[in-house]
């Protein structure tokens, strides 16, 4: 285990001087060559300067290497609209509008009496759109992603406790300013709301702020709330850059359940109403929600399958059932070794797994075999199981896709899939079996995330793996030098949704394809084909007589590495595959029926 790793793992016991000593340590010490360059901008109208330190290191442990750009105490403004601000010097990725209702509003935190309510909804309204305008205007200026603070009330309210009694309160203008950024922010695509708010609700008002350092300083927040705040706007950073774990694998025993299925049987072990089962109950709920926001279950158990199935399909109450998880390794191999099967099976990497383990020998064995993979031990207090998501990063979308909340489905009908495979003798009868459909069209403000998502997180079957935010989509998509596309397939088996992208950008008389990519759940079923004969058809629509395209190796995308050539595309003396569009042609699969743009 590397100093890196010994920090991360020991967080949890962190406190703020400790974020100092180990970021100057690793500041000294460590090799940040291969950290991905990030540049942060902070926009504020309150002091928080000591968030720094915390966030940098954090960052550095999530494979970043931050470098941080401060707006001056309560500038924001003049530094969005100037033209000339240094921040639009600096180019960031990220943008924080961190803002307070105190300073955008002051007269309503303090003054609230001298005003009636149709008043101030008119003026909250105003103050709302001035800010979402304020992060429109950063939008415009840069391809970053934008996170901004919604408000929150930071001392009980102007009528005290008569406030939960009228309608009109401080409260409910508060959460109407915070609606109306919901409404604003709804179809950016590259503008997000940290829910400040929700925070202060988690976390309570007294524990987060700090009177003396306030009034002395104008920095609200005490030392160790900003650990607090920092591990929630990590989880902002991580989805906003489409960073993050696709699957949980679980063991079964005191895991979903309490007991030993083998030894204590259906009967036998704690799940249901009563303490401890109640917990494992709503273990179950908490992954049971991940699993509607697209994130993958899977088992990986030392068990008898027909033990462990007898309670997951019978168990009155059992939340999650077998078709809830889109793989298992049920059996008495080695954890390690069965996770690098059904990493396999889901055609996943290991890196993108999260294993959960009682026992803290596999836990172990998980981490020395598997270090790529986030190992997570079970709390040993069964009321702290429900929570043990909570501070876990890398499984928050800040944006849910169709596709997303169809995963589970879709992995299903990936299984059956399979098992169709094995009653063919060849791969002929297979695909003719299979049925399948595409329908490829423009991009449009619906396929935009999901387009951007398929960017950030497709590695296999991806010719130049180029990362693209939404604002980029978009931007591509309404230049008249580019094109987007979206590749959806549906099979006899149900709809895998957007499964594929194409960017085209087209110079004078060649077509250059900037980007190729299909999910790895459809690889191998000549959908790839059919991708290529389309770009050659819609390119000589558009005129162009030379087909571009290039393959960028990564570790991952061997996957990639012959779909030219497969299609004759020749290989030229920069490295790049070439077809005369006026002699070559390109056949579409037989084994597809499609539907196409033209």
């Amino acid at each position: 285990m590397n100093y890196l790793d010994s920090i991360k793992n020991n967080l949890q016991n962190f406190k703020f001087t400790d974020y100092f000593r180990h970021l100057t340590a690793v500041q000294k010490d460590a090799d940040l060559s291969a950290h991905r360059p990030l540049r942060v901008a902070i926009l504020r109208s309150y002091t928080l300067d000591m968030m720094e330190p915390i966030l940098k290191l954090r960052l550095i442990l999530e494979g970043f290497n931050p470098v941080f750009w401060w707006g001056d105490y309560n500038q924001f403004r003049q530094e969005v609209l100037d033209n000339e601000s240094s921040m639009y010097l600096f180019k960031p990725d990220i943008v924080f509008l961190m803002t307070r209702i105190e300073e955008i509003l002051p007269e309503f935190v303090w003054q609230f009496a001298n005003k009636t309510a149709k008043v101030w909804e008119v003026e909250i309204l105003d103050a709302s759109r001035n800010l979402a305008h304020l992060a429109d205007t950063v939008s415009s200026r840069l391809p970053a992603q934008i996170i901004v603070q919604n408000m929150a009330l930071n001392s009980p309210p102007f009528w005290g406790i008569y406030d939960s009694q009228e309608m009109h309160s401080q409260s409910h203008l508060i959460h109407q300013f915070n609606h109306e950024l919901v409404q604003a922010f709804e179809s950016r695509p590259n503008t997000f709301i940290w829910d400040f708010n929700q925070f202060l609700l988690r976390k309570g008002i007294d524990n987060i702020f700090d009177p003396k350092l306030w009034y002395i300083s104008s920095n609200p927040f005490r030392q160790n709330a900003y650990i607090d705040i920092v591990d929630d706007l990590i989880k902002y950073i991580l989805s906003a850059l489409a960073i993050g774990k696709k699957c949980i694998v679980l063991d079964l025993d005191n895991t979903l359940w309490g007991g030993i299925a083998g030894e204590d049987g259906i009967n036998g072990i704690s799940l249901g109403h009563d303490y401890p089962g109640n917990c494992y109950v709503d273990f179950q709920r908490e992954l049971l929600k991940l699993y509607h926001r697209g994130i993958i279950l899977a088992i990986n158990s030392k068990n008898n399958e027909s033990d462990a199935f007898g309670i997951i399909d019978k168990h009155p109450d059992m939340v999650l059932r077998r078709f809830h998880f889109a793989a298992y390794q049920i059996n008495w191999s080695d954890k390690a070794t069965n996770l690098y099967i059904l990493a396999k099976e889901l055609n996943i990497g290991t890196e993108s797994m999260i294993f959960i383990d009682d026992n803290p020998a596999e836990c172990e064995l998980l981490r020395q075999q598997c270090p790529e993979c986030t190992v997570l031990q079970m709390p040993e207090k069964p009321y702290l199981i429900p929570t043990l998501f909570r501070r876990l990063h890398g499984i928050e979308n800040i944006r849910l896709t169709n596709e997303d909340r169809k995963k589970g489905e879709i992995y299903q009908a990936q299984l059956q899939r399979k098992k169709l495979e094995t009653v063919y003798r060849d791969l002929d009868e297979f695909l003719k079996a299979l049925e399948m459909e595409i329908e490829i069209r423009l991009s449009d403000d619906f396929t935009v995330p999901r387009i951007s998502q398929l960017t950030q997180k497709t590695n296999q079957l991806n010719m130049t793996t180029r990362r693209y935010t939404e604002a980029d989509i978009v931007q591509f998509a309404n230049s008249n030098e580019s094109d987007v596309f979206s590749i959806s397939s549906r099979d006899r088996f149900g709809d895998n949704g957007i499964v594929g992208v194409l960017i085209l950008k087209f110079q004078e008389e060649s077509c250059h394809i900037d980007s190729f990519m299909l999910s790895c759940r459809v690889i191998g079923r000549t959908i790839e084909q059919s991708m290529i004969a389309f770009i050659a058809e819609y390119a000589r629509k558009r005129g162009a007589k030379i087909l571009v395209g290039e393959y960028i190796p990564t570790n991952k995308n061997k996957p990639a590495s012959e779909i030219y050539q497969k299609c004759r595309m020749l290989k030229d003396k920069d490295g790049k595959f070439v077809a005369d569009l006026t002699t070559q042609e390109f056949t579409y699969s037989p084994y597809i029926k499609h539907h196409l743009p033209f």
